[in-house]
């Protein structure tokens, strides 16, 4: 038992010693550096992402895990994840995020909001056919306008939001911290279909939302 428990060890250090870019597709706005072990991401030019290879939960969860964290202007998030297959998890995740986040995570949204936020997540499940998540946050007075348009920009409430698995997917609701008045809905399908829409109540706060739904595939 002692030698096979050395043998994986040994093997697990010669596969942590690969280089990150091996394993992690770049693109214009995402550079990555060091290696499987201990590397480094860059997302959008302005938040890095830094992660530690966790070889004992590697090998009780049967998949690649490492501990990271998230940093950069006023986002500072820390968890675990685990990669096994075409399954990415995230389990663990808190600290503090801002706009500048939502915009480089969706930067295809035709708006950008200024706020801080709380965040609390249980877990993220993303890939394969059950894709799942759980958790809650809270935000600081948002202040958003449309992208690449000059309008009077819109004042916001505090937010909170939520979400959960339940039988069809997970769900959930951004909404006045105050009043839980519903202004934004999520759904997130098993199968990674996401789809995020404004409530009538969040058109009449901010009236560009109008039709406006983001309907993608998480792969």
């Amino acid at each position: 038992m002692f030698v096979v428990a050395g043998l994986i060890a040994y093997l697990l250090g010669l596969i942590a010693m690969i280089p990150a870019r091996a394993i992690v597709d770049e693109t214009d706005d995402f550079q990555v550096g060091g290696t499987i072990w201990n590397g480094e991401a860059v997302l959008a030019s302005t938040l890095r992402f830094d992660w530690q290879f966790a070889p004992i939960a590697t090998l009780t969860r049967l998949g690649f895990s490492a501990d990271w964290q998230l940093s950069g202007g006023g986002t500072d998030l820390a968890g675990s994840l685990t990669s096994r297959g075409d399954v990415l998890r995230f389990d663990k995740v808190s600290g503090q995020a801002d706009g500048a986040l939502l915009s480089a995570l969706a930067p295809k949204l035709p708006f950008t909001c200024r706020f801080a936020a709380d965040v609390a997540i249980e877990r993220i499940v993303l890939g394969g056919s059950a894709q799942e998540a759980l958790g809650n946050f809270r935000t600081s007075p948002a202040n958003c306008a449309l992208r690449d348009i000059a309008a009077l920009p819109v004042e916001l409430p505090a937010m909170r939001a939520n979400v959960a698995p339940g039988a069809r997917g997970s769900s959930g609701a951004l909404m006045t911290a105050a009043g839980q008045l519903h202004l934004v809905e999520v759904r997130l399908a098993p199968t990674g279909a996401l789809s995020i829409w404004p409530t009538s109540n969040a058109v009449q706060r901010a009236p560009f939302l109008a039709g406006m739904r983001y309907d993608t595939t998480v792969e």
